[in-house]
């Protein structure tokens, strides 16, 4: 079934930023957000995770209501949100950031198994496994990003901008591991600013513009037709 957002209003305070987004991510999809910085994209996760106050709409997941589910009950659904700006813990060993993804694992097998995954997507973290987060490089603090999501064994990974700040090569390699993520059964919901690589790794995209969603397709038909490159997407 997946993600289902239908006509969903959310905002800061009393100030509405998301205006009547409807958008679905089915079971082993790949999906793009892109626009503009300040469009919504960032909001629309946050709104997803339950820690914006939506006003309007409806957000499910595999047919559980998740509008008024408390923030911390979300990740129960098995979706994880990796944040902009990565979020990690930089006084904590890559090892422990990477655990604490794993807080509603009980069975220490489990445990285990998922970070022995998380080892095979990116063995720079098992060869740093120890090291203190905040020394790492910022495509390595990405990686301990996304792993910390992983090893809560989501059924969706939502991103929130994983190439910001990132150089042209490790962008690449970081989409290169997203695919392999993506192979392994699991949804993906991206934002991002990068157009172009959103668009060559995603199977269908939104485009958002303040707020709203101004147009949805293939990615890759998004990504060939040149008035659309132009008018929307910035390429």
């Amino acid at each position: 079934m997946g993600l289902d957002i239908k006509e969903l209003r959310a905002g800061y305070g009393n100030i509405e930023a998301l205006h009547g987004i409807s958008l679905q991510v089915s079971d082993g999809d790949y999906v793009a957000v892109v626009g503009a910085n300040g469009a919504g994209k960032s909001t629309l996760l946050k709104a997803i995770s339950g820690t914006v106050r939506s006003f309007g709409g409806t957000i499910s997941f595999d047919g559980k209501a998740l509008t008024r589910m408390p923030a911390h009950q979300i990740p129960l659904c098995r979706i994880a949100h990796v944040p902009e700006g990565r979020q990690i813990f930089p006084r904590l060993s890559v090892y422990d950031n990477l655990m604490l993804g794993a807080w509603l694992v009980k069975d220490p097998d489990q445990r285990s198994q998922r970070l022995g995954l998380v080892y095979d997507l990116f063995p720079r973290l098992k060869e740093r496994a120890a090291q203190m987060a905040g020394t790492l490089s910022g495509g390595e603090q990405q990686m301990v990003a996304v792993g910390r999501a992983l090893m809560l064994g989501p059924r969706l990974i939502m991103l929130d901008e994983p190439s910001q700040g990132l150089a042209p090569k490790l962008v690449n390699e970081m989409y290169e591991q997203l695919r392999e993520v993506h192979k392994l059964g699991t949804s993906v919901l991206l934002v991002e600013q990068n157009t172009t690589s959103a668009l060559k790794y995603s199977t269908r995209a939104y485009v958002m513009e303040r707020g709203k969603i101004i147009l949805s397709g293939l990615s890759e038909e998004l990504r060939d037709k040149d008035e659309i490159r132009r008018a929307y997407l910035g390429i």
